[in-house]
């Protein structure tokens, strides 16, 4: 079908939104509770058969205490998955203990695990680390590839036998914690730049989760839709029952570099802008925002494929870019890239982009 200049883009397709879908997780429970772990499996939105299969491999890394190893881009969601193996452990009513390696600087992030003895330093006293303060629980080192070498070293000892001794002290502690990691790169390619000591990997690696990015389960983009809408409906007490069916073609388009959290960011921003008198969520409530978004991934490094495949991808997104710049106007966007009308109009068709 061709695609005339005057056309506009057909909102009179809405798909109702599930308030349903927060209930469980209402405003009040969103809050942080230190020293537990807030997320259970069915807080893990997806019906993606990948994302399925690694939900039901929660109770194998629960059920023993293995060291599990959760390898994702960042914004996948590692940590949901890191409470959720933790809440369906035996040990659930201990301790859950979230660090992220890489916001401690360097010189003290060992003393923050391992504690310090009093006159280690000028100033050091008594104080246990996250090891102990996770004692008979679950302990969650997020980018496991930022903690420096030598202690990784320390946490192999860990790993090992449960032991490990205070900043300054002689004394040999043990700690009973399942270890749980999680790492934002390739782990293999994380050990050959030398970011991840290979023994630690072989040891941390025993059960492994790698999450998918959403750019490889888009299946689950309206339902992700669907969960944040209903969260933030709550938060900013909007009243949106539906989204455009325009709006998830856009949101289908987009590769998502930033993941789950970024998705949900965008959901956010429409929310807090819209209307409270709207009920219908549309492209142009977060059209700002995701206009950003495309601008601001230009620089992102190009995943390698086929270069025929590379070319097609690229020729999309600027069509698409044209497309955004004259609000899907064919005639001035086939103007600024100085191709006949026709052929953008059989290139639009070629790629869905309407």
């Amino acid at each position: 079908m061709s695609i005339s200049e005057d056309d506009e883009i057909d909102n009179s397709d809405y798909v109702e939104i599930d308030h349903k879908a927060f209930e469980k997780n209402n405003v009040d429970k969103l809050k942080e509770f230190d020293n537990s772990a807030k997320y259970f499996t069915e807080d893990i939105i997806t019906t993606n058969k990948k994302m399925i299969e690694l939900k039901n491999y929660i109770k194998i890394a629960a059920s023993c205490d293995l060291p599990v190893l959760i390898y994702g881009e960042t914004g996948t969601g590692k940590e949901l998955f890191a409470h959720a193996i933790h809440n369906e452990s035996d040990r659930k009513d201990k301790p859950f203990i979230a660090q992220n390696c890489a916001a401690i600087p360097e010189n003290l992030l060992e003393s923050i695990l391992f504690g310090t003895s009093k006159g280690a330093f000028t100033g050091a006293v008594d104080n246990m680390g996250l090891l102990e303060l996770a004692n008979g629980g679950t302990i969650f080192l997020d980018e496991i590839n930022s903690m420096p070498l030598h202690l990784q070293s320390k946490m192999l000892r860990v790993l090992q036998d449960g032991t490990f001794r205070r900043i300054g002290s002689k004394e040999l502690r043990r700690v009973d914690v399942k270890i749980i990691t999680s790492i934002n790169e390739d782990p293999l390619k994380a050990v050959s730049s030398g970011k991840l000591r290979k023994d630690i990997y072989y040891r941390l690696n025993v059960l492994n989760i790698s999450i998918p990015p959403l750019r490889e389960r888009k299946d689950d983009i309206p339902l992700l839709v669907n969960y944040n809408i209903a969260k933030y409906n709550k938060i900013f007490n909007k009243n949106v029952k539906y989204v455009s069916s325009h709006l998830y073609k856009k949101l289908e388009r987009y590769d998502w570099p930033g993941n789950v959290r970024e998705l949900e960011n965008v959901i956010a921003y429409g929310l807090s802008a819209v209307d409270k008198s709207k009920e219908i969520l549309e492209f142009s409530d977060i059209k700002q925002k995701y206009n950003e978004l495309i601008s601001s991934n230009d620089d992102i490094d190009i995943k390698l494929e086929p270069l025929p495949k590379m070319v097609e991808n690229f020729e999309k997104s600027i069509i698409e870019k044209a497309l955004l710049q004259t609000d899907n106007n064919i005639t001035k966007a086939a103007k600024i890239l100085n191709v006949p009308r026709q052929t953008l109009q059989r290139k639009v068709k070629r790629y869905n982009l309407r």
